[in-house]
């Protein structure tokens, strides 16, 4: 058994009704909960030898009850695991029922983290290629209309940066950042005070593109990381869990 693949246990998953898509009818959308990789107590994770994302379900008001399971199916009867809370406690002596901290919140994230990162990646690349990053900021400093179209790609950052937690406010600062460097259209005047037009939208692509590479470099994590790095935490205060 050592050899088997995550297909190979995919093959043979048992899927119901009450899993998440694909493997379910329930939608993540209109039908929100944790999933066992946000720590469910009731998830028995499979020997070292097996992929970590696989499990058995040992809760008996579960659907999912002694089945193998993989992380993302989920259920309605998800509960946190006692290490988790415990480690919510001790967290800087945190209450657990601070907003601010939400473990199962953070978890999501990762999880979400997890699923889009093929989109996460392959906009990052666009937002690092010739087109997407070398040229635009060219023209800010050749003084072209062109350094405008960044604004369509902040816009699109955002947007996907906003599906990865789409039940919370992203920072306020960086709402602040955004705002100001976006919708705007450019105006023959503009170029009699270039840098307090334009500087704006080059300023809100940098910190957009930055919360994009983090996302794209913390999206293999399973578990928050301990100790913090800087550009995690950073993630963590975009969504208002730090």
């Amino acid at each position: 058994m050592a050899n088997t693949t995550h297909d190979a246990l995919h093959a043979i998953l048992r899927k119901l009704p009450s899993d998440f898509g694909p493997w379910g009818q329930r939608s993540r959308e209109n039908d929100w909960g944790p999933d066992c990789s946000c720590g469910c107590r009731w998830f028995t994770r499979l020997q070292a030898n097996f992929n970590r994302d696989w499990g058995v379900c040992s809760n008996q008001g579960s659907p999912r009850c002694g089945l193998l399971t993989f992380e993302h199916q989920g259920c309605r009867e998800f509960e946190q695991s006692s290490e988790d809370q415990d480690e919510l406690h001790s967290r800087e002596g945190v209450s657990a029922a601070s907003p601010g901290n939400d473990r199962v919140a953070e978890m999501v994230l990762l999880k979400n983290l997890e699923i889009y990162r093929g989109e996460l990646t392959a906009l990052l690349e666009e937002c690092t290629s010739h087109w997407g990053f070398e040229d635009p900021i060219y023209r800010f400093y050749h003084q072209s209309f062109k350094v405008f179209g960044l604004q369509k790609r902040t816009h699109a950052i955002v947007t996907l940066l906003r599906a990865l937690a789409p039940d919370r406010s992203l920072s306020l600062r960086f709402g602040a950042i955004i705002a100001a460097g976006t919708e705007r259209e450019f105006r023959p005047e503009d170029n009699a005070n270039w840098d307090a037009v334009t500087q704006p939208i080059v300023e809100a692509f940098f910190h957009a593109r930055f919360f994009l590479d983090m996302a794209v470099r913390y999206s293999k994590l399973d578990r928050p990381p301990d100790p913090l790095p800087s550009g995690y935490a950073a993630l963590l205060c975009l969504y208002g869990l730090r």
